[in-house]
Parts: C-alpha cells; structure tokens; sequence
C-alpha cells in the first residue's frame, strides 16, 4: 500500500505541471486565474478525465495498481499521435507612423503623438501616416526600416539625420470579464523604444507578434528635417511628381550609428575621397569604401551647418540679417507660396551680393567674369558668380545666386538683378561661356530698352571655347595653338596662325576620316588670306541668331573639314583679342577664372556644401581674405620703392628692361589743335627690324566744371589699346621725353586704386549663428522649403573635384557625337554639362 500510494503521488504530480505553467501564463494582471483550454495530453487519456471528474477516495489508488503503471505505457505513443498545430494566417502589420511633433526628439512620449482627449480635451499635437510592414517585421534590419520610411514620406534618397523610435503598450485580458471599457487601455504606459542598432530594432518588432489573450498598441515616430513640413510638401508637390527610385543608404555600421562629427572633412573642404579614406582609417580606424567616404562627408557638414533642406529655410534669414548691417548689400528671392499655407514658400531662385564686394568693383577694371557650375548637394542646382579681377589678377566674387539651371530665363533674371545691384563709373564688360543660353539671354540682355548699364559688351571666355574646340578635333597640340591664336595682339601674327590652323586641322580631318586622295588634300589646304577678309568682324553677324552654331557646321554648306569652317560663324570679337572692340576685355580672356571653384581662396569648395553654408562659408572666407589683403596692399602702398601693384610692377620691370633695346628715331614736333584743345605727338620706334609708331595724346576735359587733362597712347602693336597699359615701345618713348610712365597707364592699375578696393570692413559684421534657432510652425513667420522636383540622387560618389568627371563624361560624349543633354523642366543633370552651342 505504500509503494503503490508513492507511485500514484508521483503520477499525479507529474500530470499536474502543465496545467499549472499554463495557468501561470495565463494569470491577469490582479491576480484572478484565466480559463484554459484542456491540454493534447489530458484529452487522450480517458483515466485521467474521469478521476478528475468523479470524487476518489484515499484507498481508489490501491484498488487499481497497475493503472498508473498503464497511463505512463500510453503516453509516449500519444505524444507521437499529436497532431501538428495549425498555423495561423498571417496578416500584414498595421502601423502608425507619427511625424511633426514640435518637441525635441528625445522628448517626445507616447502621450504626446495620441489623441488623449477622453482626459482633457485637446487637439492632436502629432499627424500621423499609417504603413504596411512586412508579415515577419522582426527579420528587418534598421537599414530596412529606414528604406521603409524614406517610400512611406517620400524623403530624399540620400537623407541622413533620420531618427526613429518605437512606442508600445500591451495588457492581458481577461475573459471572465463581460465589459471592458475601451479607455481602459489608454492608462497602461507606453514603452520606449530608441533604435540605435539592429537590436533595438528587432527587440521592439518581436512584441509585435500575434498573442492569446494580450491586448497591443504600437506606433512608430520618425524625425528629420523633410519629415516635420510633409504636410506642407504634399500641398507644394506637383501631379507630375514622381519619387526618385535610386535610394544610396550607408554600408557600414559607423555612418549610421556614429557621433563623430569629423570636423576635418568640414575645414578641409578640397580633401578627395581617397584623402578622406586615408585620413578615417588613421583618425578613426573606421575603414570605407568611396561612396562611404562621400556619406561622411555629408554627414559631417549637415552635422556643422543644418541639413541641405533645412539650409534653403537659413540662407534668406542669414542673407537678410547681412544685408541689413551692411550698406550696398543687396539680396532677392523668387518664391512661390504654397496652396493653402499662407507662411511657407517654395524656394526657387535667391540672388545675393554682399555691400564691401559691390564698393570693391568701382575700383576695379569694369570687367565681370560670370560662372555657372553645379552644386554637388542633394539638390539639382546651379551656383551662378559674378566675379572681378583686381589689377594683381585676385578674385574678388562680387554676385552670386543659386538657381533651378542653366536656362535662359534664370540667366536673364540673374542678369537684371546683377545690374540693379552692381554699378560702375566705366563701360562694364562681360566674358561668359560659350553656351547657348547664356548666350540668347545675353542679347536679350543687350536689346533691352530698360538696362540700367549705359553701354554693355559681351566677350567669350576662351577657356571654354577651347574645350569645345577639343571637343569636335580632340588634339591638345591643336588647343594650345588656338588659344594662342585668341591671345594674339598683333594682325599679322593672327592672319599666320590661323592659316597653320588651316592646315594642320584639315590634316587631322582626312586622318581621322581615313584619308583621302593627295589633290582632294592639296585642296583642302589651300587657303589665302582673302578669307580671313571675307571672315572679318564688318561681314559677319554680331550673334548667333537663329543658326546653329554647333561644332558642325550648316550642313546645306557642307561638312566641317578645317578650322575655318568651324569657327565661321563665331565673330571675331567675341573670341579673339586682336579684334577687341576699344579693348573692353583689359586682357582678360578667361584663364584666371576657368578654374575658379578650385583654386580661388574663397569659392574653393564651396559646391558641395548645403545653400545656408554656401553664403556663411564665403563671407567668413571673405573676412579672412580682405583683411590679409588689405594689409598686403597698404603695405605696397607705404614702400616708396614700388609704384605699381605687384604683379604689374614685375610687368613693367621687365618691359622696362626690354625697351632698352629699342630706339627712338624719329621725334616729331608738337603741334596742337587750339579749336578742340587737343595736342599730338608722334614717334617712330626701332625694335630688331620693325618699325613702331607711337602715338601720345593730352586732352583736356571739363567736368563739373573743373578741367582735367586725360593723356593716353597708342601703338601700331595694338598692345596699349588691348591692355590700357604702356608697352615696351611707350616706355622706350617716356624715357626719351622724360615722362613717367604711369601717366598713361589705367588707373584701375594704380596703388591706390588697389587700396580702395579691399578697404570694405567686414570685421565688424560677424554671423550670428542665431539664423539657424528657427521653431518651425511660428506664426508670422516665413519657412522656405526646396522644390522636391529638384531632387536627385547622388551617383556612386561625388567627389569635390566633380568638375573633372563632369568633364571627363562630356569630353567622352563629344567624341561620341552624343554631347547634348536632354533639357528636364530646365534642370541639367549632375553627370553632363548643360547644353551647349
């Protein structure tokens, strides 16, 4: 009886240790035991169902021994007839994700994003976007759930200050309970989950299983700054947008996960994709492929100046701030309003010139370099400069704007308000691409009866004619020829060069075709100088017109075979400096500006950076450059041993020593006009073989009722005249006659014209970096967002010398005969340049 009842003990308890364990994961909250269903086990065995069902006494045990003996014999073939558990259907996970919240990131809770009127009413501070996660969300990544996010808002694809947290509630119900208010939930907190790593992502989708008898709430709440206005981008979106596809996300954990602010790669804004490797993988340890590099990069700058969004919302704010403190400043926006919301705005132009830069231009020769060049953001703009040359060859970037692209209508526009800002005692030139809207915008510019700028002439920048020149015959030696050909002061010289031009471009074209017969070649070469005659500026159109002025020529003229046909439609005063109307280019041909966003001391760089950067960057640069300079000049200014700036004086010490091979053999006699106060004089100059003639003249002039006489000179080598500057032959004749050379030299070469020019104080107008503490939804407030259509992402990787590549794909497209760019709504793209004549 005792062995017996121990047996029936142990098999009792051993029944019982499943029903407790399912009891116990059933238990409410206060305690109360939840109904269960029977266990597989209990219901194939027949003994133990009935004992539980009907009252047993202390000896029932002992009177059937051997039934507990035969319950343990049957169990393991009823564990091997358990039929398998049916899965449940799974369902797609509903889920809210919460935007907009006006409070920190970090200080946002859960009873922040829901509607808790039932407590106090209130209106719902958070708007909300309800997403369809995967059926197994738990087997996401966080890079999977960022790429979820970006199709959910329609972010950008390259957006990198995204943060998102997770909120869940759960409560066990309990079934005995008829009614259960539906607010009983609503008191139940909420957890917080933060995903910093995969892990805390796959912690918070775990809890989003299907569960018996558990009640759940979750949501999501995402940030950054695209997200907090998608309300407000949806209203200022267009019908014919469409979301970019090519989505770039980080490869490693470090640029996703990392607090390094990287500074280096902030100062240094020249460093190149493999200088920034090597100098992550020294610093940091952190090893990267190219594209990383360029994340990096970008991150480390939104991370200095505000995203690339945030920064079309700070650059107005920083550039009427400037504008405001410092007189002459001048800035313009073209926006749009968005339907419906009153106070934000679309931005899609803004135009700035800072007050010190527009004093420095009066002093400078009246010439403007405009530049127009891709920025490398995540935004399909262009960075358009209006730059002047001091007489020591420095830059000085006096207008720049940031517009949607290359188009006319945004060169025009750029145009009119440079000249509502900019002003200018002389006749202003202006040297530009050869593109062709930056062309037709410049007629139109010259044809318009409102200009402002008494007398305006256009000129070509010889740089970029250049690399369209090499574009169609593709020979360096051939490109070096022809830009000596434009920098030729002399007829002569000119007329032989473009025949040698002739010759050797005619020999690339059979060589490049296969061959042809000799006398077919024999023809082609010959070439007088009867049609340089007939190519002249007086026979030629003065512009482009409605003919296409491409690298081919008209094909009802037949087909391009040597230079002359190629350049016949370009006038010659566009182009070549011989032929320089009234010498209104001063020399400037384009070269110290070609590579100005590389090697200029303040817009080196500069294109990678987001807008509000762009202008905080340059004015800083600006600060540091004017106060160097400046004192370089006043100490110029102060040596009695120089007359000139420093670059001219080195120009004319060494005419200086030249013009002391020359010699003065003819001196003619004054004689003077008393009638229109003038007074001439003439001289023959020897030097080697040639003869020079020289021409002074002093004239007096009456302003303002004071007279002034105004000397000049001129030289049969038409170098005076190009340049406004003495030549070897002037300064052989103002040592004869005793006359200081200066005295027919521009003044806009002169020291103190060099001092006035970099005396703007911006010492005084330090940035605020209280631009950038903007509360977003202030009333009465102005908030600019971008235009979403401008949108792009970003190739592999972009490095800061993007300019080369761009060239290097256009150069290769040319000689593929496919230069061209389809024009997208006037927005070129970043990996070929804008469409050119």
């Amino acid at each position: 009886w005792r062995e017996s009842s121990s047996v029936l003990k142990k098999n009792s308890s051993s029944q019982s240790l499943p029903t407790a364990k399912l009891e116990t994961a059933a238990d409410t909250p206060d305690g109360s035991p939840a109904p269960t269903k029977p266990s597989m086990e209990a219901a194939a065995e027949p003994h133990a169902s009935d004992s539980s069902a009907s009252p047993i006494g202390a000896d029932a045990p002992a009177s059937n021994p051997g039934a507990a003996a035969g319950a343990r014999k049957r169990k393991a073939p009823a564990a091997t007839a358990r039929k398998p558990r049916k899965r449940q259907a799974q369902e797609p996970i509903q889920i809210p994700a919460y935007y907009g919240h006006r409070e920190e990131f970090y200080c946002v809770k859960g009873d922040d994003l829901v509607d808790c009127s039932y407590i106090s009413p209130r209106v719902k501070d958070c708007a909300h976007v309800i997403g369809q996660l995967p059926l197994q969300p738990q087997s996401m990544s966080l890079v999977d759930l960022q790429l979820w996010i970006f199709k959910l808002f329609w972010l950008h694809p390259e957006t990198q200050d995204l943060a998102i947290k997770g909120f869940i509630k759960q409560r066990k119900t309990d079934l005995f309970d008829e009614f259960e208010p539906d607010w009983y939930m609503e008191y139940c907190p909420w957890d917080t989950h933060y995903f910093q790593t995969d892990k805390c992502w796959s912690a918070f989708a775990n809890k989003l299983k299907r569960k018996r008898n558990v009640t759940q709430k979750f949501m999501l709440y995402a940030e950054c700054s695209e997200i907090k206005h998608y309300g407000i981008l949806l209203k200022a979106i267009h019908d014919d947008y469409s979301q970019l596809t090519r989505v770039v996300l980080p490869g490693t954990k470090c640029l996703t996960t990392s607090n390094f602010r990287f500074l280096r790669l902030v100062e240094d804004l020249s460093m190149t994709p493999k200088e920034i490797i090597a100098y992550l993988a020294e610093h940091y340890d952190e090893q990267m492929s190219p594209p990383e590099a360029w994340r990096a990069r970008q991150k480390a700058l939104e991370q200095e100046f505000g995203t690339f969004y945030d920064s079309h919302n700070f650059a107005p704010r920083l550039l009427k701030d400037i504008t405001c403190k410092t007189p002459w400043g001048f800035v313009d926006i073209k926006d749009a309003e968005v339907a419906g919301c009153s106070n934000f705005r679309v931005l899609h132009r803004i135009f700035w010139a800072f007050g010190q830069c527009v004093q420095a231009f009066n002093h400078c020769r009246p010439v403007l370099c405009i530049k127009g060049t891709p920025l490398c953001g995540k935004y399909q703009e262009v960075l358009l400069t209006a730059v002047a040359l001091d007489a020591n060859g420095y830059s000085i970037p006096v207008a720049c704007a940031v517009v949607e692209g290359e188009t006319k209508e945004s060169w025009m526009w750029f145009l009119g308000n440079l000249e509502q800002a900019v002003r200018h005692p002389s006749d202003v030139c202006i040297i530009h691409d050869y593109k062709r809207e930056l062309i037709d915008a410049i007629e139109d510019f010259l044809s318009s009866d409102q200009r402002q700028w008494q007398k305006v002439e256009s000129r070509w920048c010889m740089e970029h004619l250049a690399k369209d020149f090499f574009a169609y015959f593709g020979d360096k030696n051939l490109v070096l020829m022809f830009k000596k050909l434009c920098q030729q002061r002399r007829l002569n010289k000119f007329v032989k060069i473009w025949k040698e031009l002739d010759e050797l471009t005619t020999k690339y074209t059979v060589e490049r075709e296969g061959g042809t017969s000799g006398e077919m070649q024999q023809e082609l070469v010959q070439h007088d100088e009867a049609d340089l005659v007939a190519q002249s500026p007086c026979n030629r159109p003065d512009s482009v017109g409605s003919e296409e002025e491409g690298d081919h020529a008209n094909e009802n003229e037949g087909k391009v075979t040597k230079f002359s046909d190629w350049i016949r439609l370009k006038p010659m005063e566009k182009w070549s400096l011989v032929h320089d109307t009234k010498g209104a280019r001063y020399g400037i041909m384009g070269a110290d500006i070609s590579n100005i966003y590389k090697n200029d001391p303040v817009l080196k760089g500069i294109t990678c950076l987001p807008l509000s950067a762009i202008v905080e960057v340059t004015f800083l640069r600006l600060v540091e450059h004017f106060k160097n300079t400046s004192a370089t000049a006043n100490e110029a200014i102060g040596n009695p041993s120089m007359n000139f700036p420093e670059r001219v004086l080195d120009d004319m010490n060494s005419k200086m020593h030249k013009s002391k091979m020359h010699r003065v053999i003819c001196l003619d006699t004054k004689t003077r006009n008393v009638f229109q106060g003038k007074q001439f004089r003439n001289f023959t100059v020897q030097s080697r073989q040639k003869n020079e003639v020289v021409h002074l003249k002093s004239e007096s002039i009456s302003k303002f009722g004071e007279s002034t006489i105004q000397e000049s000179a001129t030289c049969s080598c038409n170098k005076p005249q190009l340049l406004h500057r003495p030549c070897t032959h002037v300064i052989a004749v103002c040592c004869q006659i005793g006359v200081s050379t200066a005295t027919y030299m521009s003044p806009y070469y002169s020291l103190a014209y060099l001092g006035r020019i970099w005396s703007g104080n911006f010492d005084e107008y330090k940035i605020s970096r209280g631009y950038r503490s903007i509360t977003p939804f202030e009333c009465n407030t102005t908030t600019w967002i971008p235009d979403k259509r401008l949108e792009c992402g970003l190739p592999v990787f972009v490095t800061s010398d993007c300019l080369e590549t761009v060239a290097d794909e256009s150069e290769q497209q040319c000689n593929t005969g496919n230069g061209s760019t389809e024009d997208n709504q006037g927005v070129t793209t970043r990996t070929e340049e804008p469409n050119e004549i």
